[in-house]
């Protein structure tokens, strides 16, 4: 508590004195693409900071305000945070603009940010109907509810983007006076995106038309399989329009820009396969999207899912594995699941009429990058999924192409990761 007080009041300082500009990205699904997006189609224009990864936490929104590192378990890394915090407030280059990831694991952990976080723009990406983190509220709507006191929070002369294809997004309008702006695919929406599609064989990448105040534009996003890429690209282009940044420049931006790791990213796999590494994290409705998405892929070879126990659902937790395991039994031709929660997994598969023979119950990530390793040919595709705990970019290393360096395009491949 001591730290998180001294670096609070350290990034309040900073921002009393600065004044940034704030774009604040919330919401259950797709928030760190998302605000990654939109760094990518400010970064050349305006002098902008971006959480990293995803400090999304009370620790990582001062420490991303004052561009600082977290200390982990280093009392002596964190002093010298707090030292170094305190002249931030003086600096003459501060950022003019940051774009802040804001989550909650907890109730009331918005509501303590938003408490001195007033944002010039709020984004609210998805909600899935069990969102994550959903184990420590009382509710679904109580996750919602939390969600809504950043938008509670924003500014009135400030805007709120929206994603109109999400139900639980659209309860959130009636929170603020401010300016709406609506994304979306499947809705008539400000700016949407429409036919959306693979590119390539084996596939390279996911491109659709977007319209941007009635002027079409082709988007083009190499290295992501999709729609979840989409929707984290379209409110970088409502961001970029509010800041008078030409869509065209946006759109090539969002091409150009390093596509995140373990969030639906194309890599190649051993024996000329193709990997869809989605290892990041986990929930129901981020892994129903991935399989629906695996199941859409053309290709000459197999589908094979590797799926991961989804951590944090509660009393959830039972039906939302079997509910995937139904989905995967239409997805894939055949199914790894890793841990004893994804065993429920298997168990739904099989009462989808999936072949006993097509199932493959792994323990851990290792043991089912082994089991990979044996059976992957040529144009198989191999979609993986699962909560940070599971560890799934292990097996993902396991049959990686030679040519890839694992440390550059996998998650969690820092020392404090590696050692555990």
């Amino acid at each position: 508590p001591l730290i998180l007080t001294a670096i609070t009041w350290e990034a309040k300082a900073a921002l009393a004195r600065h004044r940034p500009y704030i774009i604040g990205v919330t919401g259950n699904l797709g928030k760190t693409s998302t605000k990654d997006a939109i760094y990518a189609v400010m970064k050349d224009t305006y002098h902008t900071r971006r959480s990293e990864k995803s400090m999304n936490s009370e620790f990582g929104v001062p420490l991303t305000i004052l561009g600082e590192k977290s200390g982990w378990n280093n009392p002596l890394k964190w002093l010298l945070v707090i030292v170094r915090g305190f002249f931030v407030p003086f600096q003459k280059d501060y950022p003019t603009h940051l774009v802040l990831e804001i989550g909650a694991d907890r109730p009331d952990d918005i509501k303590s940010i938003a408490s001195w976080i007033k944002p010039d723009v709020v984004v609210v990406t998805q909600f899935g109907q069990v969102p994550v983190h959903i184990e420590f509220f009382p509710n679904r709507d109580a996750v919602i509810e939390e969600k809504g006191r950043l938008v509670e929070a924003l500014k009135k002369s400030g805007v709120f983007i929206y994603n109109k294809d999400d139900h639980d997004a659209i309860k959130l309008l009636g929170k603020t006076e401010a300016k709406k702006v609506s994304i979306g695919i499947h809705e008539a929406a400000d700016i949407r995106a429409e036919g959306v599609r693979f590119y390539g064989m084996p596939i390279e990448g996911t491109e659709a038309e977007v319209s941007v105040d009635g002027k079409k534009e082709r988007l083009v996003l190499p290295e992501v399989a999709g729609k979840s890429p989409v929707y984290c690209a379209l409110p970088a282009l409502a961001v970029a329009r509010e800041l008078g940044i030409p869509t065209e420049k946006a759109i090539k931006a969002l091409y150009d820009e390093p596509k995140p790791k373990g969030r639906m990213r194309l890599l190649v796999g051993m024996n000329n396969s193709t990997i869809i590494d989605d290892s990041y994290n986990a929930s129901p409705k981020a892994t129903e999207h991935g399989l629906k998405t695996l199941s859409e892929i053309e290709t000459s070879g197999r589908k094979i899912a590797v799926l991961g126990d989804m951590l944090e659902l509660g009393e959830h937790t039972h039906d939302e594995h079997y509910k995937i395991g139904k989905i995967a039994a239409k997805s894939c031709h055949r199914l790894y699941t890793v841990g004893i929660r994804s065993r429920v997994m298997a168990e739904g598969a099989l009462d989808e009429k999936m072949s006993d023979d097509a199932i493959m119950q792994c323990d851990t990530s290792l043991e089912a990058g082994k089991e990979l390793v044996q059976i992957i040919k040529e144009g198989d595709v191999i979609y993986v999924k699962g909560s940070q705990s599971m560890r799934m970019e292990r097996a993902i290393e396991m049959i990686l192409a030679k040519n890839h360096n694992p440390k550059a395009v996998l998650v969690r491949q820092e020392d404090e990761w590696l050692k555990r």
